[in-house]
């Protein structure tokens, strides 16, 4: 059994006495914190994009064993600067959480089952019907606006009307 000395120097209240220390470093610490390490200590990280809003902001992805570890605001980012949106930072839920599907599911027309598919097939599936759409519905003629009239309208709406958010699908 130690002695009540061992017990007392063991104490960061002591420690900081006799060390003549103000309680600001290593002295204010238990043996217990200071082995505590950051659950991203030893990880490998990744550099990303948020999937949410089309914004870009910057994330770390945090990986160990191959297991996601953390998800964090990138501070290199141009965009985020290291700052993410509540949807951004629930990142790590959105691929950990426990009741995530992780199946694709398909209704077929007038059923009321969903059935599992293979991410293959429901992959041509969806390209099958995005060719089809395109081949029926395909317009040859030049768009109705181009960049420079939509920066125009855009500057009238804004400027002239005061509305706040344009959009335009010049970009597609």
């Amino acid at each position: 059994m130690p002695s009540l000395t061992a017990l007392l120097s063991k104490w960061p209240v002591i420690r900081q006495i006799r060390e003549r220390a103000d309680g600001t470093g290593l002295e204010a610490m238990s043996d217990k914190t200071r082995a505590m390490h950051a659950r991203i200590d030893d990880a490998k990280v990744a550099r990303s994009i948020c999937p949410y809003c089309g914004v870009g902001c910057g994330q770390l992805v945090y990986h160990k064993d191959g297991k996601l570890i953390s998800i964090e605001g990138d501070p290199e980012s141009p965009i985020s600067q290291g700052n993410l949106c509540p949807k951004g930072a629930a990142s790590y839920q959105l691929l950990t959480h426990s009741r995530r599907e992780t199946k694709m599911k398909y209704r077929a027309p007038r059923s009321k089952e969903w059935t599992e598919i293979s991410l293959d097939r429901a992959m041509d599936m969806v390209a099958d019907r995005v060719w089809e759409s395109r081949k029926r519905t395909f317009v040859h003629k030049k768009a109705t606006l181009d960049n420079e009239e939509n920066y125009l309208i855009k500057k009238l709406f804004t400027l002239g009307l005061g509305m706040v958010c344009i959009s335009n699908q010049a970009r597609i």
